[in-house]
């Protein structure tokens, strides 16, 4: 009897203990996606700012250019058609990344409890088997695999567009950012098109876009001066890498 009510007494100590230890835990968790949270509503709200702030600076500069310039064929900016690849462009608006941020939190403390609980399981079996073997087949359990889509399936976010004349050259420049749930983008190129009043193209002009690495969260601006663009009356933005056409979609805010 003394025997056993040891026993009992060092079980019920080590219950208490892997209960303490189930319970940091799970506040860990709770605290860790609060945090995440913030941060991610801090960074949002200073992306939109830089992009306010870049949008600004091109419209200035194309109503400066304007000033005592002789009048032109009138330029509008063609949204490109969207490349048909199955779901390419079945991606959320930019509440994408605070989805992901929460997600990312519940995931931890979802994976706090579980590792917890199999812990608190296995203390249980080891005291109640005498033979437990029982521990190696929680540990064992596959971990559950995130089915993240493929980095290369998030398209870019074109969030403002500019151009101005200078003689026979005509200047675009805009904003490039890349999603927090996309990926790296190495050597990305600006490729613009120029096209006649009826439609028909003209000529083209290339840009690397600065830093050569685009990371996922980052933004970027892109200049590119086309020469010999006296009758032009449209053109096209789109983005290339080593690998490829890169697609986007326009989020340029509309006034």
């Amino acid at each position: 009897m003394t025997a056993a009510s040891e026993e009992r007494a060092a079980t019920d100590k080590e219950m208490s203990i892997l209960l303490v230890v189930t319970l940091v835990s799970m506040l860990l968790a709770l605290v860790m996606t609060v945090i995440a949270w913030r941060v991610a509503r801090e960074e949002r709200r200073r992306s939109e700012a830089r992009v306010a702030a870049l949008a600004a600076d091109i419209q200035t500069a194309v109503a400066a250019s304007a000033v005592g310039m002789r009048a032109e064929p009138r330029l509008r900016a063609v949204t490109p058609t969207p490349i048909s690849s199955g779901d390419l462009f079945a991606a959320g608006p930019s509440a994408a990344s605070s989805r992901s941020v929460i997600v990312i939190g519940v995931g931890l403390f979802v994976f706090a409890t579980a590792a917890a609980l199999a812990v608190v399981l296995s203390s249980g079996l080891r005291t109640r088997t005498a033979t437990a073997p029982a521990a190696p087949v929680l540990q064992n359990q596959p971990t559950p695999t995130t089915g993240a889509n493929p980095t290369s399936s998030v398209p870019l976010e074109l969030v403002a567009l500019g151009h101005q004349r200078d003689g026979d050259r005509l200047i675009v420049r805009g904003v490039i950012r890349n999603p927090s749930s996309g990926g790296r983008t190495d050597r990305l190129t600006a490729v613009v098109f120029l096209f006649d009043r009826d439609g028909g193209f003209v000529t083209s002009g290339r840009a690397s876009i600065e830093p050569a690495v685009l990371p996922p969260g980052g933004e970027s601006t892109f200049l590119v001066t086309v020469p010999g663009a006296a009758d032009v009356s449209r053109y096209r933005v789109s983005f290339r890498s080593d690998s490829g056409i890169v697609p986007h979609v326009d989020r340029r805010t509309r006034s």
